[in-house]
């Protein structure tokens, strides 16, 4: 079990699926556009974990047919899109925001209606510097995933001691099929395990 929630984006593969579901990880994000053949062929290998379909750069019109077809548990949306074309999709939807790019006080405040969770990015390994307090003041109101690089040392700190919801990793790539080093996302996953 992890101490915090944990959403592992741009899963590509059954090996990070597993593993990722195997290590307690509560959101597996997949692109929606992956073939419905292969999302369907991994999900079915899941059980207890929350599937997103991440909806990079589609318009409303194809998010509500892929949602159709591959009838992920949630979806993540990045911030162009307008969530009022698709409120009507009656899932829970994560925000992709970006701390360097977007006007987050006045996103958050639009978005918070539609929306159950934002997931925090940045363009940057340095996007998180001089934003401490910030972030802690806007995850106090507003349900946050952290998906900025943590340094590792901090991230208990940032777990046990602010507002935040989650955070948010990367899936990596396979080497070949089946075949993944593992000791990027197993460090941190390894961090946030209740002993």
């Amino acid at each position: 079990m992890l101490k915090t929630k944990v959403k592992v984006s741009s899963i590509e593969n059954l090996s990070d699926a597993r593993y990722c579901a195997g290590m307690g990880v509560e959101w597996l994000g997949f692109p929606l556009a992956m073939p419905l053949e292969k999302f369907a062929e991994i999900r079915n290998w899941l059980a207890g974990v929350q599937i997103v379909g991440e909806a990079s750069g589609l318009k409303p019109e194809e998010i509500k047919e892929l949602v159709a077809s591959h009838q992920p548990d949630a979806i993540e949306i990045d911030s162009k899109v307008n969530l009022v074309l698709i409120q009507d999709i009656d899932l829970p939807k994560i925000l992709r925001v970006n701390i360097d790019t977007d006007n987050l006080p006045a996103l958050f405040a639009s978005a918070a209606p539609y929306v159950s969770h934002f997931l925090l990015t940045g363009d940057s390994p340095e996007s998180l510097q001089g934003m401490e307090s910030s972030i802690e003041i806007w995850a106090a109101q507003y349900p946050i995933i952290l998906g900025l690089e943590v340094p590792e040392e901090d991230l208990e700190e940032w777990v046990d001691q602010t507002s935040i919801q989650g955070i948010g990793l990367m899936a990596g790539k396979e080497d070949r099929p089946g075949f993944r080093d593992f000791s990027d996302l197993m460090s941190i996953l390894e961090k946030l395990e209740i002993d």
